[in-house]
C-alpha cells in the first residue's frame, strides 16, 4: 500500500464536487488547492463598485502587515482561486456557496449583482473564505453608517470580519485609520462575543502604542465609551444563566473596563480580592472567593491599587499553592503594582537564589513588570544594572529568558531614544547573547516597525479620537 498524498484527496473531491453539480465541470479541486497549500501567505481582496452600473471590479494582492523596506530576494507574484461572496446589509448571509471565481493570475474581475448605490454589500459571506477584503471609500463609509443604525442587519461572522479587516488593513498602509476605527463605533450596542473579541484584538495594538502619549486620555475615554454598556450588561460577577461566551465576553469586558479606569470595575476587583483576604484559611481549596474565570483580572487590579500589604498576601498565596496554573495567575499579576520599590523588590527575587522565584520563571516576573506600564523603564535599566549576575545565572537552555525578557520590553518601544537604547545593547552584548541573539534582533525589529507606526498614524488617530470625545460630550 502507498501512503496517500494531498492529490489523492483532490482528486476525490473533484469527482464528487461534479457529480453534485456544486464544482463547475470546468474547474478541478487540485488546481484551486495548489494555490493555497503549496505558496504561502492569504490574499486581500479589493473591491471598487461602479454604484451606476451596480457591479464591482475586483483586484487581489498578497496581504502583508508592513510592506519590507528592503527588496526581497522573492520575486514570485503571488496569486490565488478566490471564492467570492457577497451579501448586501439586510439580506440574507445564508448562502455561502461560491458562483464567482477569481483565478490565479486574474489581474481583475467584473462582477455584477451589486446592491442599490445607497447599500453597503459584504464580501465573503460568514467569512469562509481565507481572505481579508478592502472597499472604495464609500462602501466603508455605508458599513459604519449601517453598523451605527442598525448592526443586526450584518451577520455576526461578518461584523467580526469588518472590524478586523479594517484595523489590519490600516496596520498595514491600505487603509486610513480614521476610516478604519469608524467601524468600532458601533460596539456600544455589540453584545455579541465574537466582533467584540475580533475589535479588541485589533484595538490592543493602538492601546499599547498610545499608553505613555498625550493622546492615551482621549483613546480611554472613546473606549470606555464602547466597554461601558456591555460591562453593565454581564456586570462583575458570574451567574447561573451564563453561557460560554458570556463568560469569554465577560472576562474581555472586565479586563478593558478596569484598564480604561471604569471606577465599578476597580471597586468589585478590589471588594473581591479583599473578600479572599479576610479569609481565616485563605489556602483551604474552597477558600477563594474570586470566580475562576476572573483570576487575573481581579489579582491584577486588586493589586494595582492596592500596597504591600495585597502584594504580601498574593506572594504568600503563591508560596502556599500547589496549582501550577494558580501559581503562573498570581506570578503575573504580581507584576501590576503600581509601588516602584516593589516592583523593585520583585526583579531582584527573580534573580535571587532561594528567594521561591524559579530560575526558569525568571522571564515572566520580567515579563510581568515590563507590561506594567511603570515597570517598562525599571525592567530594562535592571537588565542593564544586573547584566553580569543575569549572564551568570542563565546559562544553556535558561538562557533564551533574556530574549524573552527583552521581547516583553521592547515590544512597545515607539520612540528613536528608546530604540537607540536597545541598540546600544546589543552592541555592548553580541557576543554573550548566545541563542536569545535572534530574540533581540526581532524585538530591534518590532520596535522600529512602532516607531515608523507612530510618526504615520499618531496624530491622525489622536484627531479622531477627540473628534469622537466631542461629538459625545456635545
Amino acid at each position: 500500500f502507498d501512503a496517500a498524498e494531498q492529490d489523492d484527496l483532490w482528486r476525490h473531491l473533484t469527482v464528487q464536487g461534479h457529480k453534485d453539480g456544486r464544482l463547475p465541470v470546468e474547474m478541478d479541486v487540485k488546481t484551486v488547492m495548489d494555490t493555497w497549500t503549496l505558496q504561502m501567505g492569504f490574499p486581500v481582496v479589493t473591491v471598487r463598485r461602479n454604484y451606476q452600473e451596480k457591479t464591482a471590479v475586483i483586484t487581489q494582492e498578497r496581504f502583508l502587515i508592513g510592506k519590507p523596506e528592503k527588496k526581497t530576494t522573492d520575486s514570485k507574484t503571488y496569486s490565488w482561486w478566490i471564492p467570492l461572496t457577497f451579501a448586501a446589509a439586510g439580506s440574507s448571509f445564508n448562502d455561502t456557496y461560491s458562483e464567482n471565481w477569481m483565478k490565479e493570475g486574474e489581474q481583475t474581475k467584473d462582477v455584477s449583482g451589486m446592491p442599490e448605490s445607497s447599500t453597503a454589500v459584504v464580501f465573503n459571506v460568514q467569512q469562509t473564505g481565507y481572505y481579508r477584503v478592502n472597499y472604495d471609500q464609500k462602501n466603508w463609509e455605508m458599513l459604519a453608517q449601517q453598523l451605527m443604525e442598525d448592526h443586526l442587519a450584518i451577520n455576526v461572522i461578518n461584523r467580526a470580519q469588518i472590524m478586523d479587516d479594517a484595523i489590519n488593513l490600516a496596520k498595514s498602509d491600505m487603509l486610513d485609520y480614521e476610516t478604519a476605527l469608524s467601524v468600532t463605533g458601533y460596539l456600544s450596542k455589540e453584545v455579541e462575543y465574537i466582533p467584540w473579541a475580533s475589535a479588541l484584538t485589533g484595538l490592543s495594538y493602538i492601546n499599547k502604542m498610545l499608553k505613555r502619549t498625550s493622546a492615551y486620555g482621549d483613546f480611554k475615554r472613546y473606549m470606555l465609551k464602547l466597554i461601558d454598556p456591555i460591562y453593565t450588561k454581564l456586570g462583575f460577577n458570574a451567574r447561573p444563566e451564563d453561557t460560554h461566551l458570556d463568560i469569554k465576553l465577560r472576562k474581555k469586558a472586565i479586563s478593558w473596563a478596569c484598564s480604561m479606569g471604569n471606577k465599578d470595575c476597580l471597586n468589585k476587583a478590589k471588594e473581591n480580592f479583599g473578600a479572599w483576604m479576610g479569609m481565616v484559611e485563605p489556602d483551604s481549596e474552597l477558600a477563594n472567593p474570586v470566580d475562576v474565570n476572573l483570576k487575573y483580572e481581579t489579582y491584577c487590579n486588586a493589586i494595582a491599587d492596592g500596597g504591600e500589604e495585597e502584594w504580601d498576601f498574593a506572594w504568600k498565596r503563591y508560596q502556599n499553592s500547589h496549582v501550577a496554573t494558580e501559581k503562573s495567575t498570581i506570578l503575573s499579576s504580581l507584576g501590576c503594582t503600581k509601588e516602584v520599590w516593589l516592583l523593585n523588590r520583585y526583579l531582584n527575587m527573580s534573580i535571587t537564589p532561594d528567594s521561591g522565584v524559579r530560575i526558569q520563571d525568571g522571564s515572566r516576573v520580567m515579563g510581568s513588570v515590563a507590561q506594567n506600564t511603570v515597570g517598562r523603564y525599571l525592567t530594562f535599566d535592571f537588565l542593564r544594572q544586573e547584566w553580569e549576575r543575569l549572564n551568570k545565572l542563565f546559562t544553556g537552555f535558561t538562557q533564551k529568558n533574556i530574549g524573552r525578557a527583552i521581547k516583553y520590553i521592547a515590544g512597545s518601544f515607539s520612540t528613536l531614544f528608546e530604540m537607540d537604547q536597545l541598540k546600544a545593547f546589543e552592541a555592548a552584548h553580541s557576543s554573550e547573547l548566545g541563542i536569545s541573539t535572534r530574540a533581540v534582533k526581532q524585538a530591534i525589529e518590532t520596535g522600529e516597525a512602532n516607531v515608523k507606526w507612530m510618526e504615520k498614524n499618531y496624530q491622525n488617530i489622536w484627531s479622531w479620537l477627540k473628534l469622537q470625545n466631542t461629538r459625545q460630550s456635545g
